[in-house]
C-alpha cells in the first residue's frame, strides 16, 4: 500500500531544536515549498513531489496527520482510492467535509474553497510533557497556543502560530495500534 515518506513545508525546522532535516519514525521532513514523497508513488494529486530524502532520526518524535486542503471531497477519495488507500473514517471538520486514511500517518483531506489540492499542515506527536515542549519553545521566541483537549478522545493538543504552514503538537495515540 502507498505510504507517506516525506514531508517539504515552508518551515524552518531548526527553529524548534530539531536538524535541519529531521526525521520522525520514518517521515523525513524538509523545508521549502510544500511537497511530499510517497513509496511507491504519489495519488495523481497535483501536489508537487521530492525526492526521498534521508534525515536525522529524533527519538520519541512522529508524525501523527497530513492535513490536505482539496476542492472536492469526491474526486480526492478516488484519487486516493487509485492508489490503494479507502477512507478509514468521514466526518465533518469544522463546517467542511472531511475523510481519514491511513497512509503511513493519517492523511486528513478537507473539502476547502481551494483551486487544487494543497498540504496544509501536519501535527507531530511527542512523548514529553506537552507543557514542558511549549515553554520550551516560547522561550525560543515561538508563539504557542494554548494546549486543549483534541478531537481525538484522550489526547491532547497545540498549535504552533505565526508559521507559513500548520503545525501542531499532540499527545501520542495510546490506543492505537
Amino acid at each position: 500500500m502507498a505510504h507517506i515518506t516525506g514531508i517539504e513545508l515552508p518551515i524552518g525546522w531548526s527553529e524548534f531544536g530539531w536538524p535541519a532535516n529531521p526525521n520522525l519514525s520514518g517521515i523525513t521532513l524538509t523545508t521549502g515549498d510544500p511537497k511530499w514523497t510517497w513509496d511507491p508513488t504519489a495519488p495523481a494529486f497535483e501536489i508537487h513531489t521530492l525526492p526521498p530524502h534521508e534525515g536525522e532520526p529524533i527519538e520519541g518524535w512522529s508524525v501523527d496527520h497530513v492535513v490536505v486542503l482539496v476542492p472536492s471531497l469526491e474526486a480526492a477519495i478516488a484519487t486516493l482510492g487509485g492508489a490503494g488507500l479507502a477512507p478509514r473514517l468521514r466526518m465533518n471538520v469544522g463546517d467542511r467535509p472531511a475523510a481519514f486514511f491511513r497512509a503511513g500517518p493519517v492523511l486528513e483531506v478537507i473539502e476547502s474553497p481551494v483551486r487544487g489540492a494543497v498540504i496544509y499542515g501536519i501535527a507531530v506527536t511527542t512523548e514529553e510533557p506537552l507543557e514542558n515542549l511549549a515553554l520550551a519553545w516560547r522561550s525560543r521566541g515561538l508563539s504557542i497556543g494554548p494546549i486543549k483537549g483534541a478531537i481525538q478522545p484522550g489526547r491532547r493538543i497545540f498549535t504552533v502560530h505565526d508559521l507559513d504552514a500548520g503545525l501542531a503538537v499532540m499527545t501520542p495515540d495510546r490506543d492505537f495500534r
